[in-house]
């Protein structure tokens, strides 16, 4: 049906201003509802477009998945207010129709030459224009390989009734679910869910009521999203101002820049950042490995080719490095793997090379999930325990610092403050360390066993954090062999010798004899801060100390101390002696130090901070860097034994 003269979508289409930092897709959102208002006034409703006629036979895709947010609203959404092209870049394809075949084919060739195997199409629901060009796209779609799904945008207008929700799921199982180029996991249709900021564990109870179909659902994350009794088969974020954000397995989510127009940048485009979030994503292993965005042109979140990063592939440097999974184009490739696109085995991808992040088998004693990196001459480790306290805004400073620095992250307890509960790794760790998710080996304080057994804890890193009756685990990083230990002693039957732990610690570094290792965990076996020494820690060092290990970290004391290499009864020993730091630092208070004990060479007080390791193959070197604004620091360099 055409709308009235006055009524014209491209003479309404942006007019609305952004409201309190209101997105373009959130503007465009509220018209799409007074559209749909207008509509029903003056004839009820609109047709449903036909069903797409089936070409071939309904395969499912895998996961993980990588997929990438699509907007079909072009060419309206080239105009907003006085503003024409409303865009701080120039695509190479000029100001294209989104509702032209050739245009949605160029577009599939494009994300398939990213790795992407779906896209996820803005969809306003029944009768939209976007619903029109969602049996556009899927039309286009067929014989390539490429799947779809809708990003159901009325829940970030308000809360649909259930009854809404069911109809709208309803006319999408039954117009476009069996469609050859829908995205389906386990027989299932998929559907993305934005939501609004006001949103919660309600979104979550209305969904779960509507979906009588079965539909694969995946929602939009809040605050204590984790802890509804109404649980989703999926959770996902959409934060294009942040370089990535993660839902631990659910999904993991990466952004090139946000640059809206007649806004300052939020997020600005680095494609070393870029290659470094790729292959976080990459190695994240979650289900979803969502890109966001491929064309929300007026925020400047486009990963499409523009002329501002054109490149020879044609494709733009952004889509050339999700090509090469992060990788230097120079780097050795591997094959292509479904374990990253999703895709069928007998899809065609164009210019199938891009190398992946390799994997082994876990080491034994490994957490489970963590693929080991395969040994090389170099690897960052960056640390810092007592991290997010929701009233202290020292975990935003250090979180800042990492958004700069490459490396596995070591967060050495007490991560969410007070009491670790769900809740305050929701509100408070999330939104700053909560965006290094992926890449984070996480070590157990006193302050998460303030919930029983930690639960939050474990339920907040997964298998990451090792088996939750233990908390203890290794990994490889490098040529270096890393343990973390849990020094909650009382929590897991004791650290002392033949206790549990340290049986499986001397059991594991029997297992792995590399030249170089390094052990953190929470409570310090040395100290000058407030907590001071912590006795019960000795016999853990003895078996690293017999093993001829070469670092620990530790948290607990809200400083950063390092210590000459030493014995387990604190003699100093440069020979075979173990290096401690002490790095408390990652953001929620500082604590007073007392007079410097024995072989402390170092104290830094009132600085929150990042310890830097870079460690080669058979030396290592330290680097403390003081959240911005502060100048003490601390650096060195030490060999294996």
């Amino acid at each position: 049906m055409t709308l009235p003269s006055s009524l014209h979508m491209p003479a309404l289409v942006w007019q609305l201003r952004p409201v309190r930092g209101l997105s373009a897709r959130t503007a465009l959102g509220a018209l799409m509802v007074a559209i749909a208002t207008i509509l029903a006034i003056s004839c009820r409703s609109t047709p449903a477009p036909a069903k797409p006629a089936l070409s071939a036979v309904v395969t499912d895709a895998a996961v993980p998945l990588r997929a990438a947010f699509y907007y079909p609203w072009f060419p309206d959404a080239w105009a907003h207010s006085s503003v024409s092209p409303y865009t701080k870049y120039m695509p190479t394809q000029g100001l294209y129709d989104s509702g032209d075949p050739a245009v949605i084919r160029q577009h599939i060739q494009a994300m398939q030459y990213g790795n992407i195997g779906a896209g996820i199409a803005s969809w306003w629901g029944q009768g939209q224009p976007t619903d029109g060009r969602l049996a556009t796209i899927l039309t286009a779609s067929a014989g390539s390989g490429f799947k779809w799904a809708v990003y159901y945008e009325p829940e970030g207008q308000g809360d649909p009734s259930v009854s809404r929700l069911n109809a709208d799921l309803t006319y999408l199982r039954e117009h476009y679910a069996s469609d050859p180029s829908y995205l389906r996991l386990g027989g299932r249709f998929v559907v993305f869910v934005y939501a609004d900021a006001a949103d919660g564990c309600g979104m979550a109870d209305r969904w779960k009521q509507a979906n009588t179909m079965n539909a694969y659902i995946v929602l939009k994350v809040f605050p204590g999203y984790a802890s509804c009794a109404s649980q989703p088969d999926g959770w996902h974020q959409y934060a294009p101002a942040a370089p990535t954000t993660s839902q631990g397995h659910d999904a993991f989510s990466i952004s090139p820049g946000f640059d809206k127009v007649g806004e300052a940048t939020r997020l600005g485009r680095d494609v070393t950042r870029w290659r470094q979030n790729i292959r976080d994503m990459v190695a994240s292993g979650a289900a979803f490995q969502l890109v966001t965005t491929f064309n929300e042109w007026g925020e400047g979140t486009a990963v499409e080719s523009a002329t501002e990063w054109s490149s020879a592939s044609g494709y733009g440097a952004f889509l050339d490095a999700l090509h090469n999974n992060g990788v230097e184009e120079s780097a050795s490739a591997i094959p292509l793997s479904t374990a990253t696109t999703g895709l069928a085995p007998s899809t065609a991808v164009p210019t199938p090379s891009a190398p992946l992040i390799s994997s082994t088998e876990p080491a034994p004693g490994a957490a489970p999930g963590y693929n080991a990196a395969a040994p090389g001459p170099d690897a960052v480790l960056l640390a810092a325990g007592d991290i997010a306290k929701c009233a202290s805004a020292g975990d935003q400073a250090t979180a800042a610092l990492l958004d700069g620095l490459a490396g596995t992250i070591a967060a050495v307890g007490d991560t969410a403050y007070e009491k670790g509960t769900p809740e305050e790794f929701s509100a408070c760790y999330a939104p700053t360390w909560g965006r290094f998710l992926a890449r984070t080996k996480p070590a157990p304080g006193n302050h998460e066993y303030l919930t029983k057994d930690a639960s939050g804890y474990f339920a907040y890193f997964g298998a990451a954090a090792g088996d939750p009756a233990q908390g203890y685990y290794s990994y490889d990083l490098g040529a270096w062999h890393v343990v973390v230990i849990n020094s909650n002693c009382s929590k897991i039957g004791g650290c002392e010798a033949g206790s549990p732990q340290e049986r499986w610690l001397r059991a594991d570094l029997l297992k792995h004899p590399a030249l170089c290792t390094l052990a953190y965990w929470h409570h310090p076996r040395f100290s000058s801060g407030e907590h001071g020494n912590n006795v019960d820690m000795e016999k853990i060092w003895n078996a690293l100390y017999d093993a001829g290990a070469e670092v620990v970290l530790n948290g607990h004391d809200h400083d950063y101390e390092r210590f000459a290499p030493q014995t387990p009864s604190g003699v100093a020993d440069a020979e075979r002696g173990l290096r401690e730091f002490v790095v408390g630092t990652g953001g929620a208070n500082y604590y007073p130090v007392n007079t410097p004990i024995t072989n402390s060479e170092v104290v830094l007080t009132q600085t929150f901070g990042i310890l830097k390791l870079t460690l080669h193959a058979a030396s290592y070197d330290w680097q403390f860097i003081p959240e911005q604004g502060k100048t003490v620091t601390d650096s060195g360099s030490g060999v294996c034994h």
